[in-house]
């Protein structure tokens, strides 16, 4: 009787870690889908002419951001094209909702390390003066705008982080998620092997639930 107990809580265990590395591909392959709808998303309203909404597609590409993804390599590059086409048109406030929109995801991102941390001083010395352009009214004296321009310089040097509230949303989602798939996965089936479908409808509801608070934490990181 104990070896036939041990062999059930074997097989349990072996069951739980394939599913939990299922999920952990089926994740990944999320992530890596929807970074690429967002880009091409981004290119499509890029072709029409729609930047604001290009800009907002390709932000949401770089927070779904993965470990040496190339889409998210593309979609910091479009930002930074963007901002600096809209420079030379003269579009100051576009130029610096691009460049805003690139710094902002980049720290949104970040965890132990921040990807592609090159990239956000390089931003930050264009968004300082722009900002000091933007706010500066119809007759721009420059002195004030200099002094203007090294005040937001001093101010974009305290790093952004992540939207605390929505992040706090992603991790509880994530591992309530996991935590629900383990607890599904162990108590779906008896010791007898036979299907107990309550506990399939509750911990598959928990799941759902879970499932979606990390995905709307995700979006809104």
């Amino acid at each position: 009787m104990i070896k036939l107990w041990h062999c059930h809580i074997w097989r349990k265990a072996v069951v739980v870690l394939g599913i939990l590395l299922f999920v952990s591909v089926m994740l990944l392959l999320k992530t890596l889908y929807s970074a690429r709808q967002e880009f091409v998303y981004g290119e499509q309203a890029a072709t029409r002419g729609e930047y604001e909404e290009a800009i907002t597609h390709y932000e949401r590409a770089i927070k779904w951001y993965t470990p040496f993804s190339t889409t998210v390599q593309m979609a910091v590059e479009r930002l930074w094209q963007l901002g600096t086409e809209a420079e030379t048109r003269g579009e100051w406030h576009l130029a610096l909702e691009a460049y805003q929109a690139l710094r902002a995801s980049l720290y949104a991102v970040q965890s132990f390390y921040v990807p592609y941390q090159s990239w956000i001083p390089k931003t930050e010395a264009r968004i300082a003066p722009l900002l000091a352009k933007t706010k500066a009214g119809t007759e721009p004296q420059e002195d004030k705008r200099a002094q203007d321009t090294t005040r937001y310089a001093m101010q974009l040097q305290r790093p952004l982080g992540p939207h605390l509230g929505w992040s706090v949303l992603a991790e509880i989602g994530f591992l309530g998620w996991v935590g629900a798939t383990v607890g599904l996965i162990w108590s779906v089936v008896d010791a007898q092997g036979q299907f107990v479908w309550r506990h399939g409808v509750l911990w598959g509801s928990v799941l759902a639930v879970f499932f979606a608070l990390w995905l709307i934490g995700m979006r809104l990181t």
